[in-house]
Formats: C-alpha cells, structure tokens, sequence
C-alpha cells in the first residue's frame, strides 16, 4: 500500500497564475455630522443657565428646517474654575455646564442656514466630527466585485501573451484597504475659518466636500491550460 506522501507525489501539478486586480471609487458625502458644544454665559453679571440655551438651540434648529431625528446629544459636562488659586479664594465656585449636540447635514447648504440663527455666546465650540455616504455598503460591494473582475481581466491577457488560457479561479483573496475618509482638520482651525470676515462663520460654504475614496484589491490564483 503506497503512502500518503508517495501518492501526493504522483499528483500532476497544476500551472496556475497569480495575479492582483484593484477598483476604485470616489463619492460625495451625503452624511455630514457637525457637532456643536454650547457652554452657560454671563450676560450682564446673569448667568444664562443651560437648560435656556438648549431650548434656544434646538427652536434654531426648527427655524431652519432640521429635522429632530437628525439631532443627538453627543455629551453632558460641567466644570467649576480649573485654576487651583481662584478655587482656593472662592467659598463657591461657580460651575458651568455644558452640552453637546451632533447634527446630521446632507450638505453644506443645511449649515448655513442654521449657522446664523445660533447664539454665539452659547456656541463654546463646532466642529465636523463625521463625514459617511448612506450607500457606503452599496459601494463597497460594487467596488469588490469589479476588484474580481479587473484580477480576471487581468489574467486572461496575461495568459494569452504566452498562448495559454485559463481556466477556474483556484483562490480569490480580498485584501482589505476599505473606504478613505477626507482628513478632519482639528476643531481649532475650523472655527477660525468659519468665523472670519468674509461673512457669515466663512461665508458660503454650498461646495462639495473632499470625496470619500473607496478602493479595494484582491488576489486571484488561476490554473493555466495548454496550447
């Protein structure tokens, strides 16, 4: 009886081409997620209490037309002086509380309509925080498969410039590299550039942001057939 080793041995071996095929798309953000942290204020040695300007914040919101179901609370926070000496001198420390919304934009547009109805001694920060497609799933898929393709494709001519052709895929292998996203700059150079002089938080902002790159690879192993 011949061993296990002696029949793999016998076994004809197969010719087979390796190649990589790659697909890339690029599409416009149609979810744009800009958070929005409000902070309590003085006003004239008063303090506007945060349950003020929270409700001054979502009526804004209403005026400009945002929906409640794409508005989250991100956070809660609240603090008294951070500095230990002023602490110190205090008996009672004031504290300052603070909230933190995140709202769903389908574009630019949405955002100057609501920038300039917001209170700006209430608004402490604002910044981009997410960028997603609602189709992404959608496109990744797309995206894979002409990876596939393009590792056939590739196959196929490769093989035909030493006169042979292929036969079955013997492994498809995804390499995983996935979505892109635009670099997020930090918070701080957003506000300066949304509260500059050329109008209102920037001006018009109505432009498409950086496109979300998807790109996918994947490798393919083919068995090569004779003349």
């Amino acid at each position: 009886m011949e061993s296990y080793s002696q029949s793999i041995m016998q076994q004809p071996k197969i010719k087979k081409i390796v190649v990589t095929g790659s697909s890339e798309l690029e599409v416009d953000p149609d979810e744009i997620y800009l958070s929005f942290e409000l902070r309590e204020y003085m006003n004239n040695k008063e303090k506007v209490g945060i349950e003020t300007i929270r409700k001054e914040f979502l009526e804004a919101c209403e005026k400009s037309g945002i929906l409640k179901d794409n508005i989250r609370v991100q956070g809660m926070a609240g603090n008294a002086y951070s500095n230990w000496f002023i602490r110190k001198k205090k008996k009672d420390p004031d504290f300052t509380a603070s909230v933190t919304y995140v709202i769903k934009f389908s574009s630019t547009k949405g955002m100057d309509e609501l920038i300039p109805n917001l209170n700006d001694d209430a608004v402490w920060n604002m910044y981009i925080s997410k960028i997603n497609h609602s189709k992404m799933e959608t496109f990744r898929k797309e995206v894979k498969i002409k990876s596939v393709q393009a590792a056939k494709e590739k196959a196929v001519y490769l093989a035909e410039s030493i006169g042979e052709k292929i036969s079955g895929a013997l492994l498809i292998e995804e390499i995983e590299i996935g979505p892109v996203y635009p670099m997020i700059r930090n918070k701080a150079n957003v506000m300066m550039e949304m509260s500059s002089d050329s109008g209102p938080y920037g001006g018009d902002t109505d432009v498409p942001f950086e496109k979300i790159k998807i790109r996918y690879e994947t490798r393919a192993e083919f068995e090569l057939l004779g003349h």
